[in-house]
């Protein structure tokens, strides 16, 4: 982790290339959201090296501009390939929570073939909760319910305890997104352990 941690600070020091248009589908939003979406174009700036170096993106693969798009519906954020799309509901009401951002915006850099759900969102959580709000994942798993494919931060919470006991790891599961390979299997080479095995090991630590 040490390793990532310069690397990152590297990473700040370089200036993002990528440009960010902000879209806004009713006016009336566009005031009203205004911090939010100040807010994130400096977040995407920011946080796009850094994923890029989290992740090892692949300089072709990295985007040249950003559409981040606030719309009136249900849920809170997606990406779809073209644009990061808000609910300008969402945004609305849970002004603080600018750091979904963040989570879409690993989605962005990922472009994975074939990958299980669970795992992408898994990592983008990963970069999200436990990089950018490091370690910060607000949540206590619980043993019994909670299972490794959970998805989000669940999943997000298990690769950062693996990623500190087997460094390189995240770097793996993106490379075997992108090329369509079994993530499963490059997690139990890699590691050593299957996601099970990895599982029984770190749940028991505190996650709040």
């Amino acid at each position: 982790m040490r390793r990532l941690f310069l690397a990152l600070l590297l990473a700040t020091a370089a200036v993002s290339a990528v440009e960010v248009q902000l879209v806004f589908d009713d006016k009336a939003d566009e005031e009203k959201l205004k911090a939010f979406g100040a807010r994130s174009v400096e977040l995407i700036k920011e946080w796009e090296p850094k994923i890029a170096v989290v992740l090892g993106t692949a300089e072709a693969k990295r985007p040249k501009q950003i559409t981040v798009r606030f719309k009136d519906m249900d849920g809170v954020a997606f990406w779809d390939g073209k644009a990061i799309t808000i609910s300008s509901r969402y945004a609305s009401k849970h002004p603080d929570d600018v750091m979904l951002v963040v989570h879409e915006l690993t989605h962005v850099l990922q472009g994975y073939r074939k990958i299980p759900s669970w795992m992408t969102e898994g990592i983008a959580d990963y970069v999200r909760f436990g990089i950018a709000e490091e370690g910060k994942f607000g949540i206590r798993i619980d043993p019994v319910k909670n299972k490794p494919r959970d998805s989000y931060r669940v999943t997000g919470y298990l690769i950062l305890q693996a990623e500190k006991r087997h460094p390189g790891l995240v770097k793996k599961l993106h490379l075997a997104g992108v090329s369509g390979g079994e993530v499963e299997k490059v997690w139990a080479e890699h590691c050593g352990q299957t996601i099970d095995e990895t599982w029984a090991a770190v749940v028991p630590a505190k996650t709040k």
